[in-house]
């Protein structure tokens, strides 16, 4: 079995290969169509007819390709991404060396990027990709309700602008209604900011969501043990949050902090309990055990000096020393925030 080229080579990239599953039917018979002569795609009339859909259908897959890096602008590439050869043609002249490492994309902006439809280029976009219409249905059903369409402009911006396949939307979708962000708009403000981030692939987005929803999950947790109610943190409680997590500490560890803290102060401080985690941190411990066993260990040296240590005399209490040099790491604290 061999491919029978006859007079003409078609010329495509092999990345198009990495997206062909994302595009629908007309998209790839637009890209095709433009390998034969890519002055068609200053042509949307003509290259509707060719690839056998509507203009407002051409302009929505240059945009699929170009934001894919299939399709880019003469000026930005030093050789031409897409070209027909004569299987008989002879080369002249090798093509340049492509850069090894893509410029960076620069952040989106909603001004510059969002796509803006009416209702009737909306109804058509359904109509003609059926990966539009799969989406939107999928999302109506998650959210628990029928979308209008402004709505459906912010989803099909969502694939179209922002590169998030089918499966990637749907993800952040769930992860949204999980978390009580069920408000289209914050959600397309919250996709901006994943895809500015580089996160547009689900595997990316499944991480993401597993830390998101583990922080919290976490967050409500120490929320509810220091009486916080539903009142927002501050900045700095939000920095030691996070820093906790960083620590590897879980619940269970902030809650032996927090006893602590009550016991020695009266009073929930997150502060305080903050200082005890970060001293916890500083000596290696990592896991409950560890520093259970440790603040033992600690209890029976005091013990051990109550009762034999002379030397230091019997004015000395490490319960005291310690709670000193944990008022005066906070108070430091305080100061430099």
């Amino acid at each position: 079995m061999k491919l029978n080229f006859q007079q003409d080579v078609l010329v495509l990239p092999g990345s198009l290969l990495t997206h062909c599953s994302e595009a629908d039917a007309a998209t790839l018979r637009v890209l095709l169509w433009l390998a034969t002569d890519l002055s068609l795609a200053e042509k949307p009339k003509q290259l509707s007819k060719l690839a056998d859909c509507d203009v407002r259908a051409v302009k929505a897959a240059l945009r699929f390709w170009e934001f894919r890096d299939v399709l880019v602008k003469e000026s930005e590439e030093s050789v031409p991404a897409m070209a027909t050869v004569s299987a008989t043609e002879e080369k002249t002249e090798k093509p340049k060396a492509a850069a090894t490492e893509k410029e960076k994309r620069p952040l989106l902006r909603r001004a510059d990027e969002l796509p803006n439809y009416t209702t009737v280029e909306l109804a058509e976009l359904m109509e003609q990709r059926a990966a539009v219409r799969i989406l939107v249905d999928e999302a109506q059903r998650i959210l628990g309700k029928m979308f209008n369409p402004s709505e459906v402009n912010i989803l099909v911006g969502m694939m179209d602008y922002l590169g998030m396949n089918e499966e990637c939307i749907l993800l952040l979708l769930a992860h949204c209604k999980r978390i009580g962000k069920v408000n289209l708009r914050s959600i397309e403000k919250y996709a901006f900011s994943l895809a500015d981030k580089g996160i547009t692939e689900a595997e990316a987005m499944e991480q993401q969501i597993r830390t998101v929803e583990a922080m919290h999950t976490f967050e409500g947790e120490v929320r509810t043990l220091f009486g916080m109610k539903s009142r927002a943190l501050t900045s700095k409680e939000s920095k030691m949050l996070t820093a906790w997590v960083s620590f590897g500490y879980g619940i269970d560890i902030v809650r032996l902090a927090y006893e602590m803290t009550v016991s020695a102060t009266n009073e929930p401080s997150v502060p305080y309990a903050n200082a005890i985690l970060e001293r916890w941190n500083a000596e290696g411990l990592r896991t409950l055990e560890q520093i259970e066993k440790h603040l033992a260990e600690e209890k029976e040296k005091r013990e051990g000096k109550k009762n034999g240590g002379a030397e230091l005399g019997n004015s000395f209490n490490a319960d005291d020393f310690l709670e000193a040099a944990l008022r005066r790491g906070l108070g430091d604290w305080n100061a430099e925030n």
